[in-house]
């Protein structure tokens, strides 16, 4: 097999032997099994986006930096409070397993 770059590190004993079971549930050599899955890894799209943050955060915060602040108060919910709780509600809870 080609070797691009720098060595990987060996596996430690119990560490190769996890990934040679692996390897063997899904047909595999061990070498082919971790050269798929690192191959696998690089192309993650979740690994991408975490790629391009770099670029976008200092772009998203310019933006969040000249948005209107004087905006709807989030703080104050439209919403009350729910009362709480009695022992009323307390034994339904029990009796049902759940709230209402």
């Amino acid at each position: 097999m080609d070797q691009n770059g720098s060595q990987v590190p060996p596996f430690e004993p119990e560490d190769y032997a996890r990934v040679e079971a692996a390897a063997n549930i899904v047909g595999k050599s061990p070498e082919d099994f971790v050269r798929d899955a690192a191959l696998a890894a690089a192309d993650d799209p979740f690994l991408k986006a975490l790629g391009k943050t770099r670029d976008r955060v200092p772009q998203l915060a310019e933006v969040f930096a000249t948005q209107d602040t004087r905006a709807a108060d989030t703080s104050t919910a439209a919403w009350p409070d729910p009362a709480p709780m009695g022992s009323r509600d307390l034994h339904e809870i029990q009796q049902h397993g759940h709230a209402a």
